[in-house]
């Protein structure tokens, strides 16, 4: 009697399954990866869109001569610059997002990312303060998915230095 070479049925539906079930796992973990690379590239967008307004108005309220206007209910600020002129620091909306500008015409967050509960807090007293504490959520609308796209918290306290 000769016996043919070759694999059984029974055989071939396990190697098909064993090779699908691994298949289904390198997919989900790829897919888990790039999920997770989308959600830190906008979590680094956010924190250094965030950092550099607040470093902005940090450097503004810093080095002004004097505090012209603090406006805690209005969230707006009115600094005298070194220069002599005067800048504003408040929260407007450019038609389609919330975002933190100056009366210069310049936008300290970007176009793409919204601004939430900004804040402008003046101690000991709004007409004398010496110190303002900035806080605002930036997050990005264009992701629909809050996993993908956090809303960061930002806040800082800065004292008059002049």
């Amino acid at each position: 009697m000769v016996t043919k070479g070759g694999f059984s049925l029974i055989e071939l539906t396990v190697v098909i399954g064993l090779i699908s079930l691994l298949t289904l796992a390198i997919t989900s973990a790829l897919l888990m990866s790039v999920v997770s690379s989308n959600r830190i590239r906008t979590a680094t967008k956010i924190k250094q869109a965030g950092n550099f307004a607040l470093d902005q108005m940090q450097g503004l309220i810093r080095n002004a001569r004097n505090l012209d206007t603090c406006d805690s209910a209005g969230g707006s600020i009115t600094v005298n610059n070194p220069d002599g002129g005067t800048t504003t620091l408040t929260q407007e909306s450019d038609g389609n997002y919330t975002r933190v500008a100056s009366n210069s015409g310049i936008y300290l967050t970007p176009s793409n990312l919204e601004v939430t509960n900004f804040t402008l807090a003046c101690t000991p007293s709004d007409s004398t303060p010496s110190l303002i504490t900035i806080t605002f959520d930036l997050h990005d609308p264009q992701n629909l998915s809050s996993r993908e796209s956090p809303t960061l918290h930002f806040e800082t306290a800065v004292n008059l230095r002049n």
